[in-house]
């Protein structure tokens, strides 16, 4: 019986090896990491929540559910559109959410986004809570405005392939 070999040869150029290491370090330590959330992150939940009021629901909240007849009569009443739009009234809950921007923590290997960047309190707090999870008393159905779901996890680690890859953010068109 024959026997044979193969051989393979590696070479490895030691300069692009210390040049993609020197990268990776730069691009994932707590200020790469932090540079990243916010120059990637942060805008494109700010725009999905933009959107999101925009076109009343996405694929993260689904459509939002019409107005009752009530409340369209006391939008009505008060000089807003009686049907729409949904979720904004006085537009409050909106800016607040696309407005207050984004917090980062990042230190000791630990990295957070939290989005918005100040949780809202009084009115804006109540707003946020009856569109997130709706009421009982009086009757209101959620219509979330804040959610992640895939689409955003597909484009968070596309982000951070390309943020290591090249070392650097993009804007969000």
């Amino acid at each position: 019986m024959a026997t044979g070999s193969v051989q393979f040869v590696v070479h490895v150029d030691k300069k692009n090896v210390d040049e993609m290491v020197l990268r990776l370090m730069a691009t994932l330590n707590d200020a790469g990491i932090a540079a990243f959330l916010h120059g990637l992150v942060g805008p494109w939940l700010e725009k999905r929540t933009e959107d999101r009021f925009a076109a009343e629901g996405d694929d993260v909240s689904g459509k939002w559910l019409p107005l009752q007849d009530y409340t369209q009569q006391v939008r009505q009443a008060a000089g807003y559109g009686a049907e729409h739009p949904i979720n904004k009234r006085t537009g409050e809950l909106e800016n607040f959410l696309t407005d207050s921007g984004w917090d980062i923590i990042a230190a000791g290997g630990f990295s957070q986004l939290t989005f918005p960047g100040n949780m809202p309190t009084g009115k804006e707090a109540t707003k946020l809570m009856t569109a997130q999870i709706g009421t009982q008393h009086p009757s209101t159905p959620a219509r979330p405005v804040l959610g992640m779901n895939e689409v955003d996890l597909a484009y968070v680690l596309a982000a951070l392939s390309t943020y290591v890859t090249h070392g650097t953010t993009v804007s969000v068109a």
